[in-house]
């Protein structure tokens, strides 16, 4: 990174960490949708969203990107840069999955009780079942808005058509007379009771928080006839007025707070110092999940490659203010030397742990417990949508000048990370979190990604360079 990293090529870091995030994100929206449609494992729903998310950005990428880069038809120097650039992809993946939390998704598969097979499938069923029905309702709704909007007329001609009646005369009442008309019950000669409409105000002073009592018999309640039920209607009809009580702000304004409460400034107070208080300490665990050696190194190496007086004490620059050692070399280089000797082995180192990872996993005993749906949908989603739509972002990004056209590197890096498998950092954090050792649920996933991943770099590789040069 200290001998790749210049301030004109600096500004390369951002498209890099906003490319990885639109990686991660892809792999979120990817592993979502198989789990609303295919069935997962209940030990394994976190853990499908993982493996969508996180994608192995260290070890293969790095021995098959430092190959590729050190020879014909990319320059000298080449290597390093791409070294330098696949630094921000891990610092992007380091940070996503320790600091911020995501390691904390494989360890919430193992919180509460275990699910049987069937019925996590029942339950996936029913789910789908509800789903395709609401859908179905929304369109059938749609589709009978549509043909009603079609067949309606237009509501202006139907007014203009429409002309009031003036020769009927209308039989109203002014607020005031209805107020005043006395309720009096009335037979006429066919039996059949009417009820006039009369209001009584009652006024009750010295009573809290009630004000005003009116109680009104409303008219709009239709005749009442004996003919009309089964059975005699009584000689003597009582009638039950309807009682509004309306309050008013004085009752509201009356209103003390219950002894033992706290006022609502002080509550409010207390629930501000706690949310403060929580994301502190949030900051904090954010801050000291930080302190590790690959960020550390990464923090002290980009002042030392942007500042020139710096990077001459470990790499020869042009017109550099550091004088040499007695050897010819700048003061430090031996420092860059011994981590250049030291990181030549990380690329045998990484696939060896790839080796004893894959070595580790065990296939399920029956293969009524193995989601053949759900691992065919991440295997194609990862090595074949994914990479289409990386290629298609970064071309995207290089006609809107968000990426340097000229930097042959940073467009083919960009271009293969899009198209890994699931990294295998999750089998060692699943035999972690799962008390048993084992990742039983992780394997039938990972081992067709590995498989398909030789067929679909190999395309890449060459669509890439092809586009590139």
């Amino acid at each position: 990174m200290v001998p790749a990293f210049t301030p004109q090529n600096v500004s390369a870091i951002g498209p890099l960490i906003v490319i990885g995030c639109i990686y991660q994100t892809l792999g979120l929206v990817l592993a979502l949708i198989i789990r609303e449609f295919f069935w997962v494992p209940h030990r394994f729903r976190s853990g499908l969203v993982v493996a969508g998310i996180w994608s192995n950005w260290g070890d293969v990428p790095t021995a098959v990107i430092l190959s590729i880069t050190a020879s014909a038809p990319f320059k000298s120097g080449d290597s390093d840069l791409g070294v330098a650039y696949m630094s921000i992809f891990i610092l992007v993946f380091f940070v996503t999955l320790f600091p911020l939390g995501g390691h904390q998704m494989i360890a919430r598969d193992f919180k509460g009780p275990d699910k049987e097979i069937r019925e996590a499938k029942d339950a996936l069923k029913k789910k789908q079942e509800s789903r395709l029905y609401l859908v179905a309702k929304v369109l059938r709704v749609a589709l009978c808005r549509t043909r009603s909007a079609g067949r309606r007329p237009d509501v202006e001609e139907l007014h203009k058509k429409q002309e009031p009646n003036e020769s009927v005369p209308h039989n109203e009442k002014t607020e005031e007379e209805v107020l005043s008309s006395p309720t009096v019950m009335e037979e006429d000669a066919s039996g059949i009771v009417h009820r006039s409409q009369h209001t009584k105000h009652i006024s009750f002073s010295g009573m809290s928080p009630i004000e005003h009592v009116s109680v009104i018999a409303s008219d709009n309640v239709p005749p009442i006839s004996p003919r009309s039920v089964g059975h005699e209607a009584p000689d003597v009809m009582s009638l039950t007025p309807t009682v509004v009580i309306a309050a008013t702000e004085k009752d509201f304004s009356r209103e003390k707070p219950t002894e033992g409460r706290q006022p609502v400034a002080t509550r409010t107070e207390s629930v501000h110092s706690s949310t403060s208080f929580r994301i502190t300490t949030h900051v904090l665990r954010f801050l000291r999940s930080l302190i590790s050696p690959p960020t550390i190194a990464m923090f002290i190496a980009f002042p030392i490659a942007l500042v020139k007086p710096l990077k001459g004490l470990f790499v020869e620059v042009v017109d550099s203010p550091i004088p040499n050692a007695p050897d010819g070399k700048p003061p430090l280089y031996f420092v860059l030397d011994t981590a250049n000797f030291l990181g030549g082995a990380s690329i045998p180192l990484g696939l060896i742990c790839l080796g004893a990872a894959l070595a580790k996993l065990k296939m399920p005993n029956t293969r009524k417990s193995i989601p053949i749906g759900a691992i065919a949908s991440m295997a194609i989603g990862k090595l074949v949508i994914s990479p289409i739509l990386g290629v298609l972002i970064v071309n995207g990004f290089v006609k809107i000048g968000f990426i340097d056209e000229n930097d042959k590197v940073l467009r083919f890096v960009t271009m293969f990370f899009s198209g890994m498998p699931t990294a295998t950092t999750q089998v060692l954090l699943t035999q972690v979190y799962s008390g048993t050792g084992e990742a039983e649920h992780l394997s039938p996933f990972l081992i067709p990604q590995y498989a398909l991943m030789f067929i679909s770099t190999t395309a890449l590789t060459a669509y890439s360079l092809r586009t590139l040069f």
